[in-house]
């Protein structure tokens, strides 16, 4: 049986890795020694320091790139280098949310693990065990997952797009660790979120499991019941064969080869006395199932119905834990997924990307990036809209309780707690704005496309009318040119008829003074 305490030590690979990149608050000494998350002052110190120097290094790496930025604003739209701009710092600010919300909520990380704790002791005192060694190692393959795509990231953009040559391009690792933290903090919510459709799971499957065992004892008693039947015919006839009465006799003689071929068809062998499956239906015969005790069963199902209350309060506590967080990386992935692919765009148009989104420059880097970043947001959406779903199962395995018991006393019983477990329900949201669930997922599908839309419209009209300026501008200039040749050729012209004028009429001057020279 696995121990409560388990669930904490199994995040000890998580809380200490989050240690060492500064984040998350809590004493790392209090965790070693007595497997508990306390809030520190010192830890809340050195967060704020770790988040200071990494936005003042964030902000050296865009300045470091300032000159490329400056020339995607003189050669593109205003509105790429607006977007470019506005999405650079969204990673960062991500980061500082999570880490607010991490200072503000250190000391209520302990107490819902304190609750996990004691469902789990009142799960075990209703037989349900849960087993917690899977979850270390989810935690280890999502760090792997995520350290995996950042550093591929991260490595092939440097390699192939960034001039490695200058003295700030070791400045690139900072792209990727705001992004890299902020995963670690949701690996905490998806973890912990996971705990919590693990439990509900639990409660459901014991239900299953008390229908099908009820309707397995059925099956046989019912066995036993026919079992007998042939029993009995076949004794009568033996003992009608042993009176001496030939009208009985052939009359039980008929009974009994029927009584053979149900027993033939019933065992799907040659016909045999089974002793070993007469001794087990023997000893089936006073078997109840553990549902038609059902003064046991109410105070069983009533304790189910309030546990299931605890793991829904659970629930709506860890989604105001991680609301805030939640909300902006599901702006993130919305914002960051239809910018890469509108940088993709203007890649295969030849147009200047922003710097930090140069990744778009290449498809293979591009499609990994795409995939690393939605596969964050549609993991979250997905595991929040199972763990509702398991949450609402419960009323669902009750009635079949009720259905597979088939009594009036129960019936009441399970509509009684069922209205409960109406009320019990739990849904994930971030902060309210929107509900976490593949409806959403849809939604923003196609909110993505309806922007990527506009803005390659926008991007088109922009590239229109800067080709239309260009054209106007060297039309003008060509019209200039000539319009300066002709009235250079029209001063030339006006200067020689001029001259031949002056020479014209000195000629004039000089022959009428010879013909008279007095």
């Amino acid at each position: 049986m696995a121990q409560p305490e388990s669930l904490v030590s199994s995040f000890d690979v998580l809380f200490v890795l989050c240690k060492f990149c500064g984040i998350y608050p809590q004493s790392l000494k209090a965790f070693r020694k007595e497997k508990i998350f306390q809030p520190s002052k010192w830890g809340t110190i050195i967060v704020i320091n770790y988040m200071i120097i990494i936005l003042v290094l964030y902000n050296f790496l865009i300045y470091s790139f300032h000159d490329e930025d400056q020339t995607t604003k003189a050669k593109q739209s205003t509105l790429t280098f607006v977007i470019g701009l506005f999405l650079n710092y969204i990673a960062p600010a991500m980061l500082v949310v999570d880490q607010i919300s991490a200072i503000t909520n250190q000391g209520k990380i302990g107490n819902f693990f304190d609750r996990i704790k004691s469902v789990d002791e009142k799960l075990s005192f209703e037989n349900i065990h849960i087993n917690n060694v899977s979850i270390k190692k989810r935690i280890s393959i999502m760090i792997i997952i995520a350290v995996f795509a950042e550093l591929t990231i991260m490595i092939s953009t440097f390699v192939y797009l960034v001039d490695y040559t200058q003295w700030y391009s070791f400045l690139w690792i900072m792209s990727c660790i705001p992004t890299l933290l902020s995963v670690f903090d949701k690996i905490w919510f998806a973890t912990l979120l996971f705990c919590l459709k693990q439990r509900f799971n639990a409660i459901n499957n014991y239900l299953d499991d008390l229908v099908e065992n009820h309707y397995k004892i059925q099956r046989l008693n019912e066995s036993k019941m026919e079992s007998e039947t042939v029993d009995s015919q076949v004794h009568a006839s033996i003992m009608d064969m042993h009176s001496g009465n030939p009208f009985r006799v052939s009359e039980k003689k008929r009974i009994f080869s029927n009584s053979n071929r149900v027993a033939v068809s019933n065992s799907g062998n040659s016909f045999r006395y089974n002793k070993s499956n007469k001794i087990k239906m023997e000893n089936s015969v006073n078997v109840s199932s553990e549902l038609s005790n059902i003064s046991k069963m109410d105070d069983k199902l009533s304790n189910f119905c309030q546990l299931h209350d605890e793991i829904c309060e659970l629930g709506k506590w860890l989604n105001e834990l991680w609301s805030y967080p939640v909300l902006v990386l599901m702006a993130y992935g919305f914002l960051i997924f239809t910018a890469q692919l509108y940088f993709l765009y203007c890649g295969t148009q030849g147009q200047p990307i922003p710097s930090l989104f140069r990744s778009a420059k290449n498809a293979l880097i591009t499609s990994i990036y795409l995939l690393y970043t939605s596969g964050k947001c549609i993991y979250l959406i997905y595991l929040s809209w199972k763990t509702s779903l398991e949450s609402k199962r419960t009323g669902i395995c009750l009635h079949k309780c009720g259905v597979a018991v088939d009594n009036n006393a129960f019936y009441e019983i399970v509509n009684h707690l069922s209205l409960k477990l109406l009320n019990h329900s739990v849904d994930f949201s971030a902060c309210g704005f929107f509900t976490l669930d593949m409806e959403t997922l849809y939604g923003v599908s196609g909110g993505i496309t309806s922007y990527l839309i506009i803005l390659i419209q926008f991007n088109l009209a922009a590239q229109q009318a800067k080709e239309s300026v260009t054209t106007n501008a060297n039309y003008n200039n060509e019209t200039t040119t000539m319009m300066t040749v002709e009235g250079m050729q029209n001063s030339t012209e006006h200067e020689f008829a001029k001259l031949i004028s002056n020479v014209l009429s000195k000629n004039l001057v000089s022959m009428k003074t010879t013909e008279n020279p007095f």
